[in-house]
């Protein structure tokens, strides 16, 4: 099984404790970070081959930060993940080519199974 390299944009702790957690704990290479600026950093230094982005944050939301992540690294599959009802922010970040947007609390099986959507590879 090939290790995949994962972006976690999320203002929660436990989310990106989770993914590193149980996806880190299998051999992949978990980032895990808070905020936009972060999260353009961590993409302008390494290739990801995916990233999950939290919807609902404070300062940018996470549409904006895809839209950012679009202009540094445009063919990045991403993932949206909410807990709120954000159906115009879902549909926004859809149309700026997220594969689809989990909603919280969500299994790690769903994750595993966006992942197999989005990049074509079990993990």
């Amino acid at each position: 099984m090939d290790k995949i390299k994962v972006l976690v944009v999320d203002d929660k702790k436990v989310i990106g404790d989770l993914f590193d957690f149980t996806l880190g704990y299998s051999g992949h290479h978990i980032t895990v970070v808070d905020n936009c600026l972060d999260a353009i950093n961590a993409i302008r230094k390494q290739d990801f081959d995916i990233a999950f982005l939290d919807i609902v944050m404070p300062g940018k939301d996470g549409v904006e930060i895809l839209r950012e992540i679009r202009s540094v690294s445009p063919k990045l599959p991403i993932i949206m993940m909410s807990g709120y009802s954000v159906e115009e922010k879902r549909a926004q970040a859809q149309a700026l080519g997220a594969v689809t947007c989990l909603k919280k609390p969500f299994e790690m099986e769903d994750v595993k199974r966006a992942i197999k959507a989005a990049i074509g590879r079990e993990i």
